[in-house]
């Protein structure tokens, strides 16, 4: 396989793992909202105490996964730049 090949390949073995990750962390925010929601309307404590640990969680993945999407789209970038030279 020549450079440029493993290049294409590389970046399209990225880009297919970026469309994932974009998808997760929609996922990811869209479970905190409505964790949010259910935390908003519950009114028995215990319920409270779980919803508000699952909001908590759910927003630091969403956290974590957006610094990976960042990661991601940078050796995307690097993966472009270097196809071009």
């Amino acid at each position: 396989m020549s450079m440029a090949e493993s290049s294409a390949k590389r970046l399209a073995e990225l880009r297919a793992v970026e469309e994932i990750m974009t998808f997760a962390v929609a996922r990811e925010k869209a479970t905190a909202e409505y964790y949010q929601k259910a935390l908003q309307k519950a009114t028995i404590e215990t319920a409270r105490k779980a919803f508000s640990l699952l909001l908590k969680q759910e927003r630091e993945h969403e956290r974590i996964m957006r610094q990976e999407l960042f990661q991601i789209r940078r050796e995307i970038e690097k993966e472009r730049l270097a196809g071009r030279g």
